[in-house]
């Protein structure tokens, strides 16, 4: 059928069989698309603001560097053009260098020091050694500096094994008596919690004639029994009342009799006589807290002293001398010389161990009375306050402690 052939009735007619156009939606729902789409367009509008604004930030920021940075340009060059001469080389090679520092870190201590040794290898030999002798050092035990407007008390403690350890109390100096402020002490120390016996103050009374001390037991107590226990009492009291310059204790019971002991028969004095050969090893009562002990073994001389330290006789004991450490010892001049085989590095040992045996072999020499000792082939000139390059002061008495009141 042509286009012009279409007449009203058949377009009607052909209108009326297309199929009906439905929309089933409310009006409520298309109400609320609407809102949704508005609410969306918003939205998204919102989401752009702040990065159009950071955008207009950083151009404004582009436009005004260079005129900011060519004021700070002209300002320095005046400064630096007002605190030098014109056409001075000098000058502007000095303010170079100080800008170029200025941008450097600071230098610590220790880079200081490698910056003296670039420069000067002997002086910074001088610096190192002096740096490290300022240092406080960590000391187990007593020594003569530490004794500067102090006072010192010895005592013998004993552990729950029966060993008897020397320890050493610094303080003030007080204007009680040493023998008043001693039992004082005495009844004040902290024994359990260094995991040793509340063994302190011993059962009797204390008195000074002249350079002996006096001890009087008391009738009840418990120093007798078996050969350790009374060999922790002699050890106790020898410890507490050696280095003082006194010669003896003397005991006797409270009616004058000379007390009687079980195990060692007649007890009548105790020597505190300085030269007892004997060496010093590591014991830890309760595996945290350490001490320097001696064996109280008397081997007659310093050379085998110092040589028995390698090995302890008894399980309780430990070494204070590493494995694969050897060295001589010989003695002149009232001075002994521990000469090492091989050089030894005391910063490979680790701190403790490394303080442990050099303070053990001082123990021990003081032991046989020498009152200094050298030590030869290590590594370090200068260690924890140590000056290796001379001959070094021994403790005055081992396992120095400090008890706050």
């Amino acid at each position: 059928m042509n286009q012009s052939e279409w007449k009203d009735r058949d377009i009607e007619d052909l209108i009326k069989k297309l199929p009906q156009i439905k929309d089933d939606r409310t009006s409520h729902y298309i109400h609320a698309r609407m809102e949704r789409r508005k609410k969306k367009s918003q939205s998204s509008f919102k989401r752009f603001i702040p990065a159009v604004a950071a955008l207009a930030a950083i151009f404004i920021m582009f436009l005004l560097a260079p005129t900011v940075l060519n004021q700070l340009t002209d300002t320095s060059m005046e400064k630096s053009e007002s605190g030098a001469e014109p056409g001075s080389s000098e000058n502007k090679g000095d303010i170079a260098s100080l800008q170029k520092e200025s941008e450097l870190p600071p230098r610590s201590s220790k880079e200081e020091i490698v910056a003296a040794t670039e420069a000067d290898p002997n002086e910074n030999s001088n610096l190192t050694m002096s740096e490290d002798l300022k240092e406080s050092p960590k000391r187990l035990s007593l020594y003569e500096e530490d004794l500067k407007g102090k006072e010192f008390y010895s005592f013998g403690l004993v552990s729950p094994e029966a060993v008897p350890i020397p320890v050493t109390i610094v303080e003030e100096q007080r204007q009680e008596d040493w023998l008043t402020r001693h039992e004082q002490i005495g009844e004040e120390l902290p024994e359990t919690d260094w995991g040793l016996e509340d063994y302190l103050p011993l059962k009797g009374d204390v008195s000074l004639d002249k350079n002996k001390v006096i001890f009087t037991l008391d009738p009840d107590h418990s120093y007798s029994g078996s050969s350790a226990v009374e060999y922790a009492f002699y050890h106790s009291l020898q410890y507490s009342f050696q280095h003082k310059g006194l010669d003896k204790v003397v005991l006797k019971n409270q009616d004058g009799s000379v007390p009687q002991f079980s195990s060692t028969g007649e007890f009548s004095s105790v020597d505190l006589n300085e030269k007892t050969h004997s060496a010093y090893y590591l014991y830890s009562p309760n595996g945290k807290d350490r001490f320097l002990v001696p064996d109280n073994v008397n081997r007659g001389g310093i050379k085998e002293s110092i040589q028995a330290m390698k090995s302890a006789e008894t399980g309780l004991f430990q070494s204070v001398v590493p494995k694969d450490i050897n060295f001589n010892v010989t003695e002149a001049n009232e001075v002994v010389t521990i000469s090492f085989l091989n050089e030894l590095d005391l910063t490979s040992l680790g701190e403790q161990t490394a303080q442990e045996l050099i303070e053990g072999i001082l123990l021990t020499s003081r032991s046989s009375g020498f009152e200094s000792a050298r030590f030869e082939n290590i590594k370090q000139e200068s260690w924890n306050g140590f000056d290796f390059t001379e001959p070094l002061e021994t403790p005055i008495s081992p396992n120095k402690k400090s008890v706050v009141n």
